[in-house]
C-alpha cells in the first residue's frame, strides 16, 4: 500500500513517520534537547540541537550504527576548546561535524592557538525548525537550523543544515550551505566525522573505500598500510591509524564509501558529493572500549590550518560567499545491495 492507503488504517501519523523533541534530564547532557526521528522503514536516528544538529544516534530494526563515546552526549556547557579538550565531551556518535575554522589537529597559526575539530559541534543551533511535508505518496521529514560560527573584530561565519529523510526510504540526505557573512576573506574548513562502530563494524566487517590513491597520515599508520581495509578484534593495545583516501568519482563527480556486516546482512553507505568535499579521511580504531571506524569526508587535509595552506587543500570564502555541502547516508541490507555500491 502506498502512503495514502495506509492512512485509512491509521489513528495517527506518528504511527508512519514522525519528529518528537526531547530534553536530556540526566548527568553531563541534561538539557540537551534532541529531535527523534522515525521513520516506516524502521530507520531511527537523532539530531542533537544542542550540539551544531549533529546525530549522536543511528539505528536500524534496533541494530546500533554508530558508535558512541564513553562521555556519551555531553551538553554544550562542558566544552574545553583547549588543545585536545574537545575529547572530554567528544560524543563521537554516527556525525560530529567539525569546522568552521579549523578541522582536524590543535594548532598555532597567525599567533591564535586553535583546539582539536574546532567549536562548530559544541554551538547550539537556532531558527530550527521540524515538519513532516506531506506530498502525495511520499511524505518528508524536514529538518532545518543555523549555527553562527562568529566573533566580533574576526570572521563571520553561519552554517545552514537542512536534513531531509521519506516515508519509506533506507536513507537520509545532509546539505550544508556555509555563508562568510563577513567583509573580509576567510578560511574554512570542513570535515564530516561519520563514525561506525559495533555492530555494524565488527572484526567480520568489510570496508569499501573506492581509492585512487592512499596515504598514510603519519610513520605509525604507514605500518599498517596493507591492511587499511580490513577490521579485527578488539585490542586493548591498539594505537588509532589514519589514512588519506584519493576517492574515484563517478559520473555525477559523486562517491561512496560503505561498512557492511556480512552476519547482519545490514552496512552503512555514505554518498558524497565531490564537487566540495574533496578530501577524505579514514579513522581506524580497533580498541577495547574504543572500537570504531571514521569515514570522513573533508574539503581540507586535517593536520593544521599552515599544512592546509601550504600543502594547496585550505578552501577560502569571499564576503557574502556560499559555499554547499551535499550527504546521503544509506542503509544497506542484504549483500546485493553492498555489492551494487561497490558496482
Amino acid at each position: 500500500m502506498n502512503y495514502q492507503e495506509e492512512k485509512k488504517y491509521i489513528g495517527n501519523r506518528d504511527q508512519l513517520i514522525r519528529v518528537k523533541r526531547l530534553k536530556m534530564q540526566e548527568g553531563k547532557a541534561a538539557g540537551v534537547e534532541m529531535l527523534d526521528v522515525q521513520n516506516r522503514s524502521g530507520m531511527h536516528f537523532d539530531v542533537n540541537v544542542s550540539r551544531g544538529m549533529d546525530i549522536p544516534y543511528l539505528d536500524f530494526c534496533g541494530e546500533n550504527v554508530g558508535f558512541i563515546s564513553p562521555c556519551g552526549v555531553v551538553a554544550p556547557e562542558y566544552f574545553d576548546d583547549k588543545e585536545l579538550g574537545f575529547l572530554k565531551s567528544f560524543t563521537a556518535g554516527f556525525l560530529t561535524t567539525c569546522g568552521l575554522k579549523v578541522a582536524g589537529a590543535p594548532c598555532e597559526y597567525e599567533g591564535a592557538e586553535y583546539g582539536l575539530h574546532g567549536n562548530l559541534s559544541h554551538t547550539p543551533a537556532e531558527e530550527v525548525s521540524a515538519v513532516i511535508e506531506e506530498g502525495g505518496d511520499t511524505p518528508c521529514a524536514v529538518i532545518r537550523g543555523k549555527i553562527r560560527d562568529a566573533v566580533i573584530f574576526g570572521d563571520k561565519m553561519c552554517l545552514e543544515r537542512e536534513i531531509r529523510c521519506f516515508y519509506k526510504e533506507r536513507k537520509f540526505t545532509l546539505r550544508d550551505k556555509v555563508t562568510n557573512e563577513g567583509y573580509k576573506k576567510v578560511r574554512q574548513m570542513i570535515l564530516y566525522h561519520c563514525n561506525i562502530g559495533y555492530p555494524i563494524l565488527s572484526p567480520e566487517s568489510e570496508v569499501y573505500i573506492p581509492a585512487l590513491e592512499t596515504k598514510a597520515r603519519n610513520a605509525h599508520a604507514q605500518e599498517g598500510i596493507d591492511s587499511w581495509m580490513k577490521t579485527q578484534m578488539a585490542d586493548p593495545n591498539y594505537e588509532e591509524m589514519c589514512y588519506y583516501h584519493k576517492l574515484k568519482p563517478d559520473e555525477k563527480n559523486h562517491s561512496i564509501a560503505a561498512i557492511y556486516n556480512p552476519d547482519l546482512e545490514l552496512g552503512i553507505a555514505i554518498e558524497i558529493d565531490l564537487s566540495t568535499l574533496d578530501y577524505f579521511v579514514q579513522w581506524k580504531m580497533m580498541g577495547a572500549g574504543d572500537y570504531v571506524m571514521g569515514l570522513e569526508p573533508s574539503n581540507s587535509t586535517i593536520d593544521g590550518i599552515k599544512d592546509a595552506v601550504d600543502n594547496g587543500s585550505m578552501k577560502y570564502l569571499k564576503p557574502g560567499e556560499t559555499r554547499e555541502y551535499n550527504l546521503t547516508f544509506h542503509i544497506l541490507k542484504g549483500r546485493e545491495e553492498f555489492e551494487a555500491v561497490k558496482r
